[in-house]
Order: structure tokens, then sequence, then C-alpha cells
């Protein structure tokens, strides 16, 4: 894919955070989006600031309120999206919530949340729109994160979460392929996004003095690297240059590392 002009772009979770970021770029380059989110107010003003980031007046960005949660609901919905936006050339899937505090704090509740949204919202999703991708030439792209590759202290629900993203990933990548869909996974540090505000009423001190090691990434870095992995085909990407070094000593050292850095940071 040379050029985003003219395809259909489906995102989840495009209400907001890295998926309205994204949306405003592939508009920006000529693309037609569909954002799917929960909240219609946040949809509404969400398609406004696409649309004025939109290249041409002909473009089409349309905002479709469904909880990807529920699988029965968006499975009935997502033909009604297709004759209304048309096939989707390129999905992406970055509905996704965050949680940082001690495993004895985190409730059955919380935890059952985190999976429902990041896991099954993510399953769900490619199922309901897997048969208009197929055979197309097409794209999809999943939103994991550097905590679904590193243990992170205080991650326990959420990191669970995106290692399984990651896996998802991985495993489909050689059978969406097969069936000409190419897939990619982003896994980004913390990013600045409304879920990272709700998480700092709930992460614990040593949590932040950990976490300043990545450092913090915008939105719109994050959606140049979507845009990055759709353009070039890149099966994964992890953005920002100390989280790069930190995926990569991680590998390199079989996690001694990472590991011994946090025990250091805790002990502090």
């Amino acid at each position: 894919m040379k050029s985003l002009h003219g395809v259909n772009i489906y995102i989840t979770g495009g209400s907001s955070g890295i998926g309205l970021a994204f949306a405003r770029l592939a508009s920006s380059k000529g693309a037609n989006i569909a954002i799917i989110a929960r909240d219609t107010k946040k949809l509404e003003q969400a398609k406004k600031e696409i649309y004025s980031a939109c290249k041409s007046s002909s473009q089409k960005v349309e905002a479709y309120s469904i909880d990807v949660c529920d699988a029965k609901k968006l499975y009935k919905a997502v033909p009604k999206m297709i004759q209304q936006s048309g096939n989707p050339d390129i999905l992406v899937c970055a509905a996704g919530v965050g949680l940082s505090n001690y495993f004895e704090k985190i409730t059955d509740d919380d935890f059952k949340k985190i999976m429902d949204i990041n896991i099954f919202g993510i399953w769900y999703t490619l199922k309901a729109f897997y048969r208009y991708l197929k055979n197309r030439n097409t794209h999809c792209v999943l939103l994991s994160s550097l905590a679904g590759l590193i243990g992170v202290y205080t991650y326990s629900a959420y990191g669970t979460s995106k290692f399984a993203v990651f896996g998802m990933a991985d495993c489909l990548r050689s059978e969406f392929k097969e069936h000409g869909i190419t897939l990619s996974v982003i896994c980004p540090p913390e990013v600045d996004t409304p879920f990272l505000q709700e998480e700092l009423k709930t992460i614990p001190v040593k949590a932040k003095r950990i976490k300043k090691i990545t450092g913090v990434l915008s939105a719109d870095t994050i959606a140049q690297s979507i845009m990055k992995a759709i353009l070039k085909k890149k099966f994964m990407i992890v953005p920002g240059f100390m989280s790069k070094t930190t995926w990569l000593l991680h590998r390199l050292l079989n996690g001694y590392g990472t590991r011994l850095l946090t025990d250091i940071l805790i002990k502090l």
C-alpha cells in the first residue's frame, strides 16, 4: 500500500487517544474514516476533528456507537457499517484500557474489564471484519504495548492483556498473510492519552519511578508508527528510542538486565 488516498479505514477506539490521532493523520492523507467507540458525544466531537483534517471534501467520515465487547451486537452492526462506509482496506484495533496497581488491590471485576476490552474486544472485532478483509490485499493493525513484551511492576492485569494481544498477532500473522491480509502490531511505552490520566489515580509511586525509564510518547507519535507499519508492511514496531533500546536489551540479556534494574528501583 503506497498511499492512503481513497482507502477505507475502520478504527476501534477512534473517538480519543491513539485511535483519534491516527484517524486525523489518515484523513489528512486522503483516507475515508469510520470510527467505532461507545460514547456518542465523544464520537461526534471526534468526527468534527477528523473532518477538519480531511484533504478533500469528497472524503467520507462516519462514526458508529458500539461496544466492541458485545460480540452479538458487533457482529450484527458490522455488515450495516460496511454497507454505509464500504469494504475495509485497513482495520486498526485501538480500543483499550489501562491499569497500574498492586496485585492485591486489583479486583476480579477490574481484571475482567481489562481482559474484555483489551483481548476479547480485539478478538470480536477481527471476527466481525474478517470476511470483509480476506483476499483483498488489506491491512490490520493491533495495539499491544511494551508492557506486552516485558513484564512491568504493578501491571499484572494490563500486562497480561497486552502479552495476549502480541501473542494473538504473532499467531495470526502467517494465517492472515495466507489470505491476503497484512498484520502489524504496535508496542508503545506510556502514551499521553485519557487512559494515562485514569491510570495516575492508582499507580504506585515505585511504578512511576520505573516507568520514567522509557518516558511518555504522544498519541500523534504512535499514529505515525501505525502509518509506518501500514505503508512499509512491517509486522512489529516498538516506538521511541528508549523503548526500542529497552526491548533490545531485554532480549539480548534474556530479561536479566530489565529485571535487575526493576529490583534496584523498587528498593530505592
